[in-house]
């Protein structure tokens, strides 16, 4: 039988989703319905497709669709719903989905059985569905993936303060997550190994980056960050705030093993396409002025927008990182209503030292708070990146988090590194099929050597090994199925009104609009 996940109508949000999740898949006829493994309903249908759709389940076959796309099949019906977000409450379908924010109408079927909403209701169904099994979602994840809102958000945090940032009002991290266990379920459920493209070179269990943001930092500050740096082996993903460094701007120049990006020249995102384009390139042409050859991007304050998008396009960059559109997720090419950018989006934490900073925590206190980011990370599957400023120093947590990543025995990358590994990965297109413990694995194009495969049993074991045509399963290593990450107990809080919060948000936005009016004088 064929590994692969059949999609019914053509999308390109929906091929970015699956390439970033490595599974095979083909846009598909009605007629070719019942060659893939896992079906996705992403357009209403008619009457007759929707009876194909229900024969297809009654052969045992596997859906995954919007409920407001999948209404009738199997009798399914929605309610229409304000759904501020889902989370995981005990959940032993998808344990491991933290808070899902979406804060859109959503249509939430009527048999939902899995992940609460705000009003604590279920939100999703996940089980078996005229002889086959489906898992029903209450939002379109392409309507939610292109939706390009941003607010400010709080994020989890042990102690009664909360640190935030201005980040995508949507959790597309989170989508990614849902998306991923959604398909591993319904391979498991129709007794199907799970097959995709590995997310990291090489078979490695994850990798570390460290960004870092210059952001008017001094020359014994940026040395003495890169001096830590140093001792740990570190290569790190330096952007370059070029005004406030120009006298002595080819100071970064004799940084080994770093990567210089572009931050700004002025420290300030536009919100016109010139605007960016003048202030980019000035940057870009400054550090090429000084021997530095800048591939990567981040904008200040990590605020994206279509405008700033077209700018990056225009000025070729290898890749930019913004996480008002996309943070704590794997790579993705942005996207805002039919228009999809050609600038690799590479997420990372946006939670820094600084935002803990703001809220009150000792260098302690910030030491647990990212010691537990990195272990849910691990657990997920999510990049290790984080990122910096030097004028926050706080050295002894930057050395922590990097012993720690030392003593976890994950490899050190550069932004840049891993944008262009990502480039081999998704230029890899298997087709897999399976009959009894035999994979065939074929592909028009042979993957890079540093592309590998991951395999998950329907029994939760999994695998990770280079591509082969035959792949005899009974033969393999198998890792036991891992420890699944359980949400805190106090999660919700982080969705409830904080007034001092709030009001630290708005003196910020006030600050950062203030610094605007002042750059473009």
């Amino acid at each position: 039988m064929r590994l692969q996940v059949g999609v019914i109508a053509q999308s390109p949000m929906w091929e970015q989703l699956l390439a970033q999740e490595g599974v095979p898949f083909q846009f598909i006829s009605f007629g070719q319905i019942d060659d893939s493994a896992v079906v996705i309903v992403n357009r209403p249908l008619n009457a007759e497709e929707q009876r194909q759709v229900e024969n297809y389940l009654s052969s045992g076959g596997a859906v995954l669709g919007f409920a407001g796309h999948m209404d009738g099949v199997g009798g399914t019906t929605s309610r229409r719903e304000q759904i501020d977000y889902l989370l995981a409450d005990h959940d032993e379908i998808f344990p491991d989905i933290q808070l899902l924010d979406l804060s859109v109408m959503g249509e939430i079927p009527r048999e939902a059985n899995c992940l609460r909403t705000q009003t604590n209701t279920f939100g999703v169904f996940a089980g078996s569905m005229n002889g086959g099994y489906a898992v029903v979602l209450p939002f379109d994840p392409v309507a939610a993936m292109t939706d390009v809102r941003v607010a400010n958000i709080s994020f989890y945090a042990t102690r009664e303060r909360l640190p935030s940032e201005r980040v995508s009002v949507v959790g597309k991290g989170e989508i990614r997550q849902l998306l991923r266990r959604a398909l591993e379920y319904l391979f498991r459920m129709r007794n199907l190994p799970y097959v995709h493209v590995w997310y990291y070179p090489n078979g490695m269990q994850n990798i570390f980056c460290f960004r870092i943001d210059t952001d008017g930092g001094s020359r014994e500050e940026v040395d003495q960050l890169y001096h830590i740096a140093l001792q740990h082996d570190i290569g790190m993903s330096w952007f370059v705030d070029v005004k406030s460094h120009e006298e002595w701007l080819q100071h970064f120049a004799f940084l080994t093993k770093q990567e210089i990006g572009v931050h700004c020249y002025e420290h300030q995102t536009y919100e016109t396409y010139d605007a960016n384009l003048k202030n980019i390139s000035k940057a870009k042409t400054k550090l090429q002025q000084v021997g530095l050859s800048a591939n990567g991007f981040t904008a200040p304050f990590g605020i994206w927008n279509p405008a700033l998008a077209r700018a990056i396009d225009k000025l070729v960059f290898d890749y930019s990182s913004e996480f008002s559109y996309l943070y704590d997720s794997l790579p993705l090419y942005p996207s805002h209503g039919t228009e999809t950018f050609l600038t690799l989006q590479v997420p990372v934490h946006p939670i820094c030292i600084g935002s803990l900073r703001k809220v009150g925590y000792s260098e302690g206190q910030m030491k647990e708070y990212f010691l537990r980011v990195i272990d849910e990370k691990l657990l997920r599957d999510e990049p290790l990146f984080l990122y910096h400023h030097p004028t926050h120093r706080c050295w002894d947590v930057v050395r922590t988090m990097f012993r720690y990543i030392e003593e976890k025995r994950i490899e050190n990358i550069t932004m840049i590194d891993y944008a262009r590994w990502w480039g081999k990965r998704l230029s890899y297109h298997p087709a897999v099929a399976v009959d009894g413990n035999i994979l065939s694995v074929t592909s028009k194009k042979s993957p890079h050597d540093s592309v590998w495969l991951r395999i998950v049993r329907p029994d939760g074991a999994e695998t990770c090994l280079a591509p082969n045509e035959t792949i005899n399963m009974e033969l393999l290593h198998w890792s036991p199925p891992r420890k699944e990450l359980s949400p805190p107990a106090d999660l919700r809080r982080i969705r409830e009104f904080d007034p001092r919060g709030t009001l630290g948000n708005l003196f910020t936005t006030i600050t950062r609009k203030l610094s605007g009016r002042k750059a473009t004088k």
